[in-house]
């Protein structure tokens, strides 16, 4: 019985969280992007906080719309020519030797950075007056063309979960923190991709 009421308490906390957290889109270029054609690389994610789990979100959600046509830069860097991984926004002349080295067509890069961490889970009540506390993420994508060593596609998300209290307000309000906010970032933008484009 404990264990049930216990569970109910931690769904409520989560749902009421939503009210509190926002995402905001951008698409800077490249919104309809074709993912049934070529061979795609997923380069290594940039962040600040847990590389491993961004990979594995981001390969996992990319597969989903690229199924085996897509492909892990750490699963190709066995080969001697092909680099550990590729800067977030590589020149053109970096992009030619990935594609001289892979024979690939697209590289796809993804950021995810924690911007403000100031709640944790919980937003507490000040000890006097009132109090306006932020967890922040940003997110980045951009998808490059290999064969023209172009960038087809610029976009970012950021997720913002924001709340106001006083001394008197006494209840505990569950805000997803600022990892949360990033990987559900990433998961979201990703979606997008797919929601936008033109899948198989």
């Amino acid at each position: 019985m404990l264990k049930k009421i216990l569970t109910l308490i931690v769904l409520v906390l989560l749902l009421t969280s939503c009210g509190n957290t926002k995402y905001h889109y951008h698409f800077e270029r490249g919104r309809m992007i074709d993912f049934t054609r070529g061979e795609w690389i997923l380069n290594r994610p940039y962040t600040n906080y847990d590389e491993d789990r961004i990979k594995k979100m981001a390969l996992k959600e990319f597969t989903k719309i690229l199924g085996d046509s897509l492909v892990s830069i750490d699963d190709l860097s066995h080969r001697k020519e092909v680099p550990k991984y590729m800067p977030q926004d590589p020149n053109k002349e970096q992009l030619r030797y990935l594609k001289n080295a892979t024979n690939k067509d697209f590289l796809i890069t993804v950021e995810s950075n924690i911007i403000k961490d100031e709640m944790g889970s919980f937003a507490h009540a000040p000890s006097v007056g009132f109090s306006t506390q932020a967890n922040e993420a940003g997110i980045s994508i951009k998808i490059y063309d290999l064969n023209s060593q172009e960038l087809i596609s610029e976009s970012n998300v950021t997720g913002i979960a924001k709340v106001t209290k006083s001394e008197e307000d006494n209840s505990w309000d569950y805000v997803n923190s600022g990892e949360p906010l990033a990987m559900k970032g990433v998961k979201k933008l990703i979606k997008k991709y797919g929601k936008y484009g033109i899948t198989k």
